[in-house]
């Protein structure tokens, strides 16, 4: 390779390079140096803590709240997700009158903006005036929005709403790419349809399903503002995020350091999921 060709690979790479050192490698560096320093808002920069502030964060009993809910969140909603993205693919990978209008109806809630998606259903669940409350009302249903029961499984189906689009589509460019050979070579045998779905169609796609998984996987874990315009991770701290509770501890708290703390804490863990899900990929 001559010193042109060098030359024009670095030349080509660097808006990519600065791009990533501006975007990741500065701001993860500089979050590692708040964690360890003793910063409050409005106070500026104090005295070199070392690990205090992790050691804060990992004795308080809310963050470990925070992090079991976004565990049971994420998990829940990523597995209904892919099943009823999965589902939706099959049906939408075969030929039927109004597909073409009905696709664009399901991918509608995936292009609407969480903090609006939140604020929408603020308003339709509005104990006062929201359009379901009343509806509910005539069958003799109150819905509280605020109800420890019932806000856990209302953030679970609105994530639901808004996110399976996003594993169908995924799925469905999997199915799209699926030979046409393997359906009909299944059919000569005399496979039944879900036959051929379980035992030939799931193992071809089986990377698709892990990017889905992982991609959503790590969008669920840092869910924050649908769940905050709804709630504030209230009532109490029922629906609190590990998002929500760096937010709180940084911007209400004003303890800038132990919120880098907690961040780096959760960066670390989600990076520990990865090296899993390549080793799953490259199978």
């Amino acid at each position: 390779m001559g010193y042109s060709e060098r030359a024009a690979k670095w030349v080509l790479s660097f808006p990519l390079l600065l791009f990533w050192v501006v975007m990741v490698v500065f701001p993860a560096g500089y979050a590692i140096y708040l964690s360890l320093h003793d910063v409050s808002m409005g106070q500026g920069m104090s005295s070199f803590s070392g690990f205090g502030n992790y050691l804060e964060i990992l004795r308080d009993a809310d963050f470990w709240h925070s992090i079991g809910f976004t565990l049971k969140f994420a998990l829940i909603t990523t597995v209904i997700e892919l099943v009823l993205g999965f589902l939706l693919a099959l049906l939408f990978n075969r030929s039927f009158p109004g597909k073409r209008p009905l696709l664009s109806m399901v991918l509608l809630p995936i292009m609407v903006a969480p903090s609006l998606m939140g604020i929408m259903f603020r308003l339709i669940l509005n104990e006062n005036n929201g359009v379901a409350t009343y509806f509910l009302s005539l069958l003799h249903i109150q819905v509280n929005l605020f109800d420890p029961d019932l806000v856990v499984p209302l953030m679970i189906v609105l994530d639901i709403i808004q996110w399976v689009p996003f594993t169908f589509l995924i799925i469905y460019s999997g199915l799209q790419g699926v030979d046409p050979g393997l359906y009909e070579a299944a059919s000569v045998d005399g496979a039944s349809y879900w036959r051929t779905v379980v035992q030939i169609i799931l193992p071809v796609i089986a990377p698709i399903f892990f990017i889905a998984a992982f991609l959503r996987g790590i969008d669920a874990f840092r869910t924050f503002d649908v769940i905050y315009v709804l709630t504030n991770g209230g009532p109490g701290n029922v629906t609190k995020t590990a998002s929500i509770y760096i937010y709180e501890a940084a911007f209400k708290s004003g303890q800038i350091g132990q919120a880098a703390s907690a961040s780096v804490i959760v960066a670390v863990f989600l990076l520990l999921l990865i090296p899993f899900f390549v080793k799953r990929l490259s199978k």
